[in-house]
């Protein structure tokens, strides 16, 4: 072989034939096979680089041309021009235009056309703001930020690939970026009124209600038929380069139908409120009552006493229980839940519906139900003295709250009474109707009390964190307005059923993660300590003394905060701010813990009616542990590879859940203060920002003091969390007197001034 370091010598920074490259070294003829074989695997070698067309050899700098080596080189610079690129591998960037066109077509590189760059791009959600420019959020890093040119025809709320390009200048304090292509449209339909324009060419657009999608979408004049100017439609929304067209329009209703704007939000969300033919068909084959033959193999607990016990208006019931003392003295706590696998098979258009829904949604006066209602309020509902079908978790706990043993059963039961929190809480208190009414069952729930405060006292000396945030309940005119807003209290019969619940779901995700079976686990992370930090020497602010931790927050470090909060009139706020420091809970397929509850293993199994994770947690129950058959591999394969799609899905759908029911909200509190413009309150300050102050006047309903509408120049600052105009200083939890000067329910706003501020009539004026 000829030596590589002189061959590397001789050619230098010039491009040699072989003969040369051979006299060069000192090689004749008969040893010309030698050099032939040396500079071929230093080719292969990436060493060298041959032309074909000319003949000529020459270095590579280091670098073989492939297309992982042009990817790692992009990866590496994070971005590149076309010359930095043919530099690097001693080419004309014609020769890698097919390299890094197959990377693009890969998605592993983007160009971006108005940089002329190639670079790596990241996954991100897009934030779009009223005056153009944008944010995208990729998941564990800092925003980037889009000037308005940089965003192309992506949306709010889009996932979109983006290039990161660094700060364009110096004093930018975060990261720029560029939208390199749209992966996926948030919102694939439009909710809005249908408007025409022009006289003699009429045409008509769909003006989004949406608040986050402030669009007109253009509508062909044959897809109008019978609907009229000014009804509320949805269409399906096409996206036409820059344009938005809106196509296979239908009537959602007029303006004025009592409860529209409800359903306006609903759709708005993508909450289908009708199903699909193919489910309506399918269910009317799904009989309403239980059938002899669906006994055989069941465990029969109809002869054991067992009840419901949910709220006043509740219409399906999808858990029961059962406590008995067994002779060694340990608790026999059995969970019983509703058997939906049993009638909404896999794959079947029922199946497909449920889990493109994802979860029931509670909006004020309605359930959107994640089944139908045949199903839901019927043959799955655990109805008080009919059978039903069930999956079982029997539990045998001892006196310290310890998990002895346990079974998973399919089963039957009859539940004897359907009890409500009300009367279970009256009777544990001693109520003697209550009590002679329901005799039969006053012994269990007295030891189902008992029960639960051993269950509930091992969590706590675990470290589980019990948030105490407040909930309000809407009651409704007949016109779809408020007409009062309740709190909802969670007292002792609540609690219990909670305790219960949650060893149920602690239960199955142990059973089945030790026999490596896969569920969708319900998972909450541990929460950033740096911001968690913060917020905690922000609580000084408002009264709270804690000694202070140098390392870690941990979960009692969080409870002995909320334990020390009986007596502090900011205790929702502090709630809320520590609860705002926490990992959002969501979905996995990973066993990744829950944080809040200090449990290594949590799942949801105890709501299948209105959860598609505790549907999904059943069938694997049924399909790989109670009944495996011959293809138990291939079973267990195919499940485990669509896990964790259907986990992220459920997270998707259940954020958009809660989302749409805090819309709800808001547009029924903003409805219910257009009465009250005006009117003076007394509130408390529950957040400060540079453009204004937060306040709640009680019954959760929430306004903004603008900075601009307070008299002089107010400051604002992050330490303190206040704000002073050097005469008069505000900060977190300070009781002040307000003025309502507007509330807007299309914007779903609420708007406050100090009273010492208010001068009646130039508010209202401004807000018209």
């Amino acid at each position: 072989m000829a030596d590589k370091k002189k061959i590397k010598e001789a050619i230098g920074k010039e491009r040699l034939p072989f003969e040369f490259i051979a006299k060069l070294i000192g090689i004749d003829k008969p040893d010309y096979p030698d050099l032939e074989d040396t500079l071929n695997e230093m080719v292969e070698s990436g060493e060298l680089r041959y032309s074909e067309n000319t003949g000529l050899y020459h270095l590579t700098k280091g670098r073989r041309l492939s297309k992982d080596a042009v990817y790692d080189l992009i990866k590496e610079l994070n971005y590149a021009k076309e010359n930095t690129i043919a530099r690097a591998f001693n080419v004309k960037f014609k020769e890698l235009k097919a390299i890094t066109n197959e990377l693009i077509a890969e998605g592993k590189i983007v160009f971006a056309p108005a940089f002329q760059v190639y670079g790596i791009p990241k996954v991100a959600k897009l934030e779009l703001k009223d005056r153009g420019y944008a944010f995208a959020l990729v998941e564990g890093e800092d925003d980037y930020y889009l000037a308005p040119d940089f965003i192309g025809n992506a949306y709010n709320g889009d996932t979109v690939n983006i290039l990161p390009i660094g700060k364009i200048n110096d004093d930018d304090k975060l990261n720029s970026a560029i939208v390199c292509g749209v992966i996926e449209r948030a919102n694939k339909t439009v909710v809005g009124i249908l408007t025409k324009k022009g006289k003699k060419y009429i045409k008509y657009y769909i003006k989004s209600t949406r608040l986050d999608f402030k669009y007109s979408v253009d509508v062909y004049n044959n897809e109008i038929g019978s609907l009229e100017e000014g009804q509320i439609v949805i269409a399906d929304l096409i996206y036409d380069d820059f344009r938005l067209l809106a196509t296979n329009l239908k009537l959602v209703g007029n303006p004025n139908d009592p409860g529209i704007e409800i359903t306006e939000i609903a759709l708005e969300y993508g909450f289908e409120l009708n199903f699909s033919p193919e489910t309506e068909e399918q269910i009317k084959k799904i009989p309403d009552y239980v059938t002899e033959k669906e006994y055989k193999n069941r465990e029969d607990y109809r002869d054991l006493l067992i009840i419901t016990i949910d709220g006043d208006d509740s219409k399906d019931f999808d858990d029961a229980v059962n406590v008995r003392k067994l002779d060694n003295g340990n608790y026999l706590l059995g969970v019983f839940i509703a058997d939906v696998s049993h009638y909404v098979k896999e794959g079947t258009p029922l199946d497909k519906d449920a889990l493109k829904r994802g979860t029931s949604v509670y909006l004020a006066d309605r359930v959107i139900p994640m089944i139908p209602h045949k199903l839901s309020d019927g043959i799955c509902s655990l109805n008080e003295n009919v059978d039903r079908l069930v999956l079982a978790c029997i539990m045998e706990i001892d006196n310290k709250g310890r998990l002895v043993n346990y079974d998973i059963k399919e089963g039957v039961i009859k539940s004897n009474h359907r009890m409500t929190y009300r009367k279970v809480n009256a009777i544990l208190e001693g109520d003697k109707d209550l009590c002679n009414e329901y005799s039969d069952i006053v012994d269990m729930l007295n030891l189902m009390k008992e029960l639960s405060t051993i269950i509930r006292n091992i969590r706590h000396k675990k470290g589980a964190i019990d948030f105490e945030t407040s909930e309000y309940k809407f009651t409704l005119n007949p016109n779809g307005s408020p007409k009062s807003i309740s709190k909802c209290e969670r007292l002792g019969a609540e609690k219990l059923i909670e305790d219960f619940m949650l060893k149920a779901n602690e239960t199955i995700a142990y059973h089945m993660n030790i026999m490596n079976l896969p569920i969708i686990y319900r998972v909450h992370e541990k929460p950033d300590q740096e911001k968690l930090h913060t917020i905690f020497d922000s609580l000084k602010l408002l009264g709270v003394n804690y000694k202070t931790i140098k390392d870690d927050i941990k979960t009692h470090d969080i409870q002995n905060v909320l334990a020390s909060l009986d007596d502090n009139p900011n205790k929702e706020i502090i709630n809320n701010m520590i609860l705002r420091g926490m990992m959002k809970a969501k979905y996995s397929d990973t066993c990744l813990g829950h944080y809040g509850l200090q449990m290594n293993y949590y799942c949801h199994f105890t709501s299948p009616i209105r959860r598609y994770p505790d549907l999904m947690t059943h069938r694997m129950i049924k399909k790989l542990l109670l009944h495996p058959t011959d293809k138990f591999d291939a079973d267990l394969s195919k499940y485990i590879s669509i896990m964790k799609d259907i986990a992220d899905a459920n997270s998707l759908s259940e954020k958009k859940s809660v989302e749409c029911e805090r819309e709800v909200n808001d547009m029924l509190y903003a409805w219910y203060m257009q009465k009250r413009i005006g009117n003076e309150y007394d509130a408390i300050i529950t957040s400060i920002t540079p453009f204004g102050m937060f306040c709640e006047i009680g019954n959760g309903i929430e306004g903004l003091i603008s900075s601009r509408n307070m008299s002089g120049y107010y400051e604002y600052n992050e330490k303190t969390i206040s704000a002073s105009n050097g005469k008069n200083t505000f900060t977190l939890g300070d009781r002040i007197k307000i003025r309502v000067v507007n509330a807007n329910r299309k914007e779903r706003t609420i708007d406050f001034v100090l009273s010492s501020d208010y001068e009646e009539g130039k508010y209202y004026e401004n807000y018209m």
